[in-house]
């Protein structure tokens, strides 16, 4: 037996090896997670300073414990407010489970809900706003309502006046040179 099979028989072990422990990994991470999430919500939690944090906990009922010792608060939950989401955030897709979701904001014991608010503009209003040539019909529009005449500058006018003021200071300065 030379080097080469030898080193081949090692890498060749070696993936072996990594492969079992990578299968066993990941269907053990698909289980652990699955008991993890059963009959637990996530919750997230807008503090004070505008920091986000998630929470995996057991709901007592209709309500729901974040924290411990003397910061731990508890905050009501009802399944109008609930949305889904997937945990473990960060995993991928194919491994992470739906669960239920609460969003709360320190100091409010209710949950928000992210749906039940009036938006000024919608995403789709936004994306026309924002276009360039709607932008440019628009605005165009508004001129011809008006009755605005957008006239072209006449730059040769311009350059022709530039050229005129320029020559005025020179033969001014010439004079009060003599």
């Amino acid at each position: 037996m030379d080097l080469a099979e030898l080193i081949a028989q090692s890498v060749g072990a070696a993936m072996l090896i990594t492969g079992v422990v990578l299968v066993v990994f990941l269907v053990g991470s698909v289980f652990y997670i699955r008991v993890k999430v059963k009959g637990r919500v996530y919750c997230f939690l807008l503090a004070a300073n505008k920091q986000l944090d998630g929470h995996l906990r057991q709901p007592d009922g209709f309500s729901v414990r974040i924290g411990s010792g003397d910061k731990e608060a508890k905050f009501l939950i009802h399944p109008a407010k609930q949305f889904w989401s997937f945990w473990p955030p960060g995993f991928p897709r194919n491994v992470q489970e739906p669960v239920p979701t609460y969003l709360f904001s320190e100091g409010n014991a209710e949950p928000i809900d992210p749906f039940d608010r009036k938006a000024l503009i919608s995403p789709e209003s936004l994306m026309k706003i924002s276009d360039d040539a709607m932008l440019k019909q628009t605005w165009k529009d508004v001129k011809e309502t008006l009755g605005l005449k957008g006239k072209p500058l006449n730059v040769k006018a311009i350059v022709t006046g530039i050229i005129l003021i320029v020559v005025a200071v020179a033969l001014y300065a010439v004079f009060v040179g003599f």
